[in-house]
């Protein structure tokens, strides 16, 4: 695909979207508020994430609900590499009129220039990191799974 058609397709989809947002919050016609408004949601959306993978590994271990956050996981993380960053924060910057990421704490910690690129990069290296743990996770858990399900077919034949 070409840069143009690339940029067409991320242009398209990012109207596209944000339409559909703004008939979400049908009852707001301040921009900003709009963006405020996809912003909790975003980050709501993380947190839950980083929530409910410490409590699939204190309270709750489960293999289903564990491949539905993995799959869930793996969704974000190639939308995120596809589109060359998250769609949302493109979208809520844009209507807000600012340019925060929630990386941007992080890099003002370690004194490291907030632009688009090192956000990008911070959250690609991240990301792919704790993708590739859960990859493995997810492995070790489905062999666990299927060797006891396998096992357990064995001992009642």
């Amino acid at each position: 695909m070409s840069s143009t058609s690339e940029k067409w397709l991320s242009k398209m989809l990012e109207e596209n979207l944000e339409k559909v947002l703004r008939l979400l919050f049908f009852w707001e016609k301040d921009e900003k508020r709009i963006g405020v408004c996809i912003r909790f949601i975003h980050h709501f959306l993380i947190y839950s994430c980083f929530i409910s993978y410490i409590l699939l590994h204190t309270f709750m271990p489960s293999y289903l609900l564990f491949t539905i956050l993995y799959f869930i996981v793996i969704c974000i993380w190639l939308q995120h590499c596809i589109y060359g960053g998250c769609i949302f924060s493109t979208i809520e910057s844009k209507l807000i009129g600012d340019k925060y990421s929630i990386w941007d704490p992080i890099l003002d910690i370690f004194h490291i220039n907030i632009t688009p690129e090192s956000t990008g990069g911070l959250f690609l290296l991240v990301s792919s990191a704790a993708v590739f743990v859960l990859t493995c996770e997810f492995a070790g858990k489905t062999i666990h799974f299927i060797t006891a399900l396998i096992s357990s077919q064995l001992v009642d034949a």
